[in-house]
């Protein structure tokens, strides 16, 4: 495989996502890869199709094998047994050596996950965990098919706290059905007392023809375009009223955070797992549906659980997509993540990069811009691009008018799947 050969040309330390798709039951929201199962024998297999991966992977490698971040995400991964965490994190350790200051993260579903597999985590390393929650109203639990008590998640929170996890992660989710202004903020607040260092907040995107688990939800209890702004205007009221530092588009953390030291000196990135302070050339993706950005490709795996296991079994990569990246997509990509992560788009920076003037190369996009401009979300200056305090919200919507991708999409009636407000 040749990006995984480019990759190997250098010694720079990496980034490595590994999906772990199982769950107990689905909720109705998930726009995640999953697969709910009961049979013990089904994560066993997988656990030997990761381990049989990562030793690919690890081949074509060669002697590239220092990891700087790594993150399991799901599905539940904490679905796994205290015994199969230990396979798993072995069958990483066993090809790759991390950094000492590595960031080792997981997602943990509260409902599911002990005390005993987070002192397991804890004593090998992982220091990051991201705590799925999305809304503590019991109205909207019981509409999107989860039911997650304030007390039961506070309690692991705790947990966590005393055994000196230095970063936990709350996620939450804004317009699910059933949520208005007074019960969402009640949520909010309650993560604030909790204590959390980082917070996401992601809009629902509710799309029924490709998720078919959502059409259990009841489309008319969704908030409407109005009040799914108010939804997210007030997360942004609370979090910047109680400490927090908004980041990007869609994140919040306490001003001593990593990531808000990463904003003030310009060198936040964001990549397939979020954002990060952890800037890297290269991130593998392992398991089922995993996506990955490494030697100048963005690939994706066969998101098909049985086939994505045999193929790997054959000895195959399960790759079932990829795209090399073009000259235009690296000038598109640096513009959109310096805009997503630093609010920035600095014109000497990019002449400097790619040899390229903004006012010759990006023309049609500037005129885009220009109803962002005139309603102060947005600044032009000679020296270059600045999203306005009051425009953080919409900085996805700016980033978008870059994608070259969707700009071709624009006409097209299928829906996309990353939505906006």
């Amino acid at each position: 495989m040749t990006a995984l050969d480019n990759a190997s040309q250098t010694d720079k330390p990496l980034s490595m996502y590994i999906h772990i798709p199982f769950c107990r039951r689905r909720c109705y929201y998930c726009g995640c890869n999953t697969s709910v199962t009961s049979k013990p024998e089904k994560p066993d297999h997988y656990l030997n199709i990761i381990d049989k991966e990562l030793q690919m992977v690890a081949e074509r490698l060669k002697d590239r094998n220092r990891l700087i971040q790594m993150h399991w995400g799901g599905g539940t991964p904490t679905y796994l047994s205290e015994e199969q965490l230990m396979r798993l994190f072995n069958s990483v350790k066993n090809r790759f050596v991390f950094e000492n200051d590595a960031e080792i993260a997981i997602e943990v579903d509260p409902r599911i996950t002990t005390p005993e597999q987070l002192n397991l985590l804890r004593n090998h390393g992982f220091n990051r965990i991201s705590f799925g929650v999305q809304d503590f109203t019991p109205a909207v639990q019981k509409a999107i098919g989860r039911n997650q008590t304030h007390e039961e998640t506070e309690k692991l929170f705790n947990h966590c706290r005393e055994l000196g996890f230095t970063g936990i992660n709350i996620d939450l989710i804004y317009g699910l059905p059933f949520q208005t202004v007074e019960n969402f903020s009640d949520t909010i607040q309650k993560v604030i007392d909790m204590g959390a260092d980082r917070v996401a907040v992601y809009s629902y995107a509710h799309l029924p023809s490709i998720k078919e688990h959502q059409r259990k939800i009841d489309e008319n209890r969704l908030p409407q375009a109005e009040l799914k702004y108010d939804l997210i205007a007030t997360a942004v009221e609370k979090f910047l009223g109680a400490d927090y530092v908004q980041i990007g588009m869609d994140h919040f953390a306490r001003t001593d955070d990593e990531l808000v030291k990463a904003v003030g000196r310009g060198t936040l990135h964001r990549n397939f797992m979020g954002y990060t302070s952890k800037l890297t050339s290269d991130m593998i993706g392992i398991g089922m549906s995993a996506i990955g950005d490494i030697g100048g490709c963005f690939t994706q795996n066969i998101s098909e659980l049985n086939q994505y296991m045999d193929t790997i079994e054959g000895g195959q990569f399960a790759i079932s997509k990829g795209i090399v990246l073009s000259e235009d997509d690296e000038i598109r990509r640096w513009a959109i993540i310096s805009i997503m992560c630093n609010g920035v788009l600095n014109f000497t920076e990019l002449k400097s990069r790619f040899g390229v003037s903004y006012s010759e190369y990006f023309a049609e996009e500037d005129k885009d811009l220009s109803e962002f401009i005139s309603d102060k979300v947005l600044n032009r200056s000679d020296e270059g691009l600045t999203v306005l305090p009051g425009g953080m919200i919409f900085v996805r919507n700016i980033a978008m008018v870059f994608d070259a991708y969707l700009r071709d999409r624009r006409d097209e009636k299928t829906p996309l799947f990353s939505r906006t407000i």
